[in-house]
């Protein structure tokens, strides 16, 4: 449930709290949060994820995901309590407050599930719920040979092809996302993923969407590039067609 009872005051102190708990008073300040937040521009989901890529970099990696859940948590409050240039000065609880002090009461159509807008497409909540499902189960090769095959054999090959910890396991990231970025999308099969998706859509998301890596499309390619010499190597996969 969206919870509407925090203050933007009682952001800053979080906020405050968070930079002294990790020593980043010198790299940053609430002003400097709220600059961010006022100045962020284009698409909501992808301004808020550079927003928070941003925020992010301010933090050594976090040790475990609750560590960097509250990290999040205090962030999103930022972003949702303090006022937004895009938003006409208001904040996104500003205007929740206002939909739900302005929404009929008793109202069907209030109550009646809302529509989903898939590529061109609207369909009812339970009609994509049911493409979801069936999108899981015709998934299920395809996930079980990226999970129990390639991955591990590429990790392997990753141990006795590449020196050094830090770029192997930035090279596995680099795959492990990708397939987790193809199911998302729902391709089928490795042979399936659209060349546009590898040499620009996957790169391009990668940027404003991974918090922890400051890996640009280009080394991000770079990155696919060695999965695929692995992929023609053990699978025979010709990469010629997504221009490697």
């Amino acid at each position: 449930m969206y919870n509407t009872h925090k203050t933007p005051q009682q952001v800053e102190k979080l906020l405050n709290a968070l930079f002294e708990k990790y020593r980043i008073q010198s790299k940053v300040t609430v002003e400097e949060i709220r600059k961010w937040i006022w100045n962020s521009t284009g698409h909501v989901m992808e301004a808020l994820n550079k927003y928070h890529k941003k925020c992010f970099q301010l933090f050594p990696e976090p040790k475990d995901i609750d560590e960097f859940n509250n990290i999040m948590q205090v962030f999103t409050d930022a972003w949702n309590y303090f006022p937004h240039k895009a938003l006409n000065g208001k904040a996104p609880n500003d205007l929740m407050k206002e939909v739900i002090r302005n929404a009929p009461k008793n109202n069907a159509a209030v109550r009646s599930m809302p529509k989903i807008i898939v590529g061109n497409r609207e369909m009812e909540l339970d009609e994509y719920e049911k493409m979801l499902k069936e999108m899981e189960r015709a998934q299920k090769p395809f996930k079980k040979w990226i999970n129990k095959d390639a991955l591990p054999k590429y990790q392997r090959f990753l141990e006795q092809t590449v020196k050094g910890k830090k770029t192997r396991e930035e090279l596995y990231n680099v795959a492990d996302m990708f397939f987790q970025r193809v199911l998302h999308v729902g391709f089928l099969t490795f042979e399936q993923i659209r060349p546009a998706f590898i040499q620009k859509e996957f790169p391009r998301w990668w940027p404003t969407h991974i918090m922890y890596s400051n890996l640009e499309p280009d080394q991000v390619k770079e990155s696919l590039r060695k999965f695929f010499e692995f992929t023609e190597l053990v699978y025979g996969i010709n990469m010629c067609k997504y221009g490697f």
